[in-house]
C-alpha cells in the first residue's frame, strides 16, 4: 500500500515526502511549501481516489510537514 501511495505522489511531482500508515489511515508528509499543491482539486481528488483503491479508508495531510523519523515521535 505504501509503495503504491508513494509512487503516486512521486508521479504527481512531489520530491520530498513520506506516506505513514496508522491502521487504515494514510498520513501524507510533504514539505510545507507543497501543501497548496496537495490541496489543488485535481491533485487532492486523484490522491484520495487512488489511496482508497490501495486500501486506505482515510487520507490525512500532516500539518507539521515532512520530517525524518516522525514515526518514532510516539515512542
Amino acid at each position: 500500500m505504501v509503495e503504491q501511495a508513494e509512487q503516486l505522489l512521486f508521479d504527481l511531482g512531489f520530491l520530498q515526502f513520506r506516506v505513514r500508515v496508522h491502521g487504515r489511515v494514510a498520513r501524507i508528509e510533504v514539505e510545507p511549501r507543497e501543501f497548496a499543491k496537495v490541496m489543488e482539486d485535481t491533485v487532492r481528488g486523484k490522491i484520495t481516489e487512488k489511496f482508497r483503491e490501495y486500501g486506505f479508508s482515510y487520507t490525512s495531510l500532516d500539518l507539521c510537514g515532512y520530517r525524518m523519523g516522525s514515526m518514532n515521535e510516539e515512542l
